[in-house]
């Protein structure tokens, strides 16, 4: 019975390694994915805003030795949405990050946003972010000495209408940049 049972997974080892795989078949059926969202992260040194219709998650992290990275998560909740910071109109409430001192600490280079957004020619042919998407800004100390530099991140949340700004400080202590909670 064993030698039985033993020869048996034998072929049918040989059975399955022969099988002839038609790559292309496979290859016609995936679809390319813009971006996987996986959920909500955050560590505790990160600024998290909770509101109905969003969640924002602020964090900074070190590229090199002059060089951070601002990274923002906004989380829509509720079908609501926002403009875009790479529509090229002219918006009041377009998604947007202030630095107070451009002496200390500045942008370096345009914000990217993934997934990019969309035009809508529902809502007049503006980019809406509708999606969970997440912005990187690239920052560049100027600064060898300690320093505090306040900003905020404003944009009008739609359809409450009704311009946010979630205020932070960015804090360089001993070469290291952090963010934290501006305000309640």
């Amino acid at each position: 019975m064993n030698n039985n049972l033993f020869f048996g997974l034998i072929l049918l080892s040989f059975n399955y390694n022969c099988a002839e795989v038609n790559s292309q078949d496979i290859a016609q059926n995936t679809t390319a994915v813009d971006s996987v969202y996986v959920g909500q992260t955050h560590f505790s040194d990160d600024v998290v805003r909770e509101d109905p219709l969003y969640t924002a998650i602020v964090r900074v992290d070190k590229q090199s030795n002059k060089e951070h990275l601002l990274s923002i998560q906004m989380n829509l909740k509720n079908n609501s949405y926002f403009v875009s910071p790479t529509e090229p109109g002219s918006f009041t409430g377009k998604f947007t990050i202030v630095l107070t001192e451009p002496q200390q600490l500045q942008t370096n280079g345009a914000i990217m946003e993934t997934p990019l957004s969309k035009v809508d020619e529902n809502e007049g042919f503006a980019k809406l972010v509708r999606d969970n998407t997440h912005y990187k800004q690239s920052l560049k100390v100027l600064s060898k000495e300690n320093f505090e530099v306040y900003g905020y991140i404003q944009f009008t949340i739609e359809p409450r209408c009704s311009l946010e700004k979630i205020p932070f400080i960015l804090s360089y202590v001993d070469g290291k940049l952090s963010v934290k909670m501006d305000g309640c």
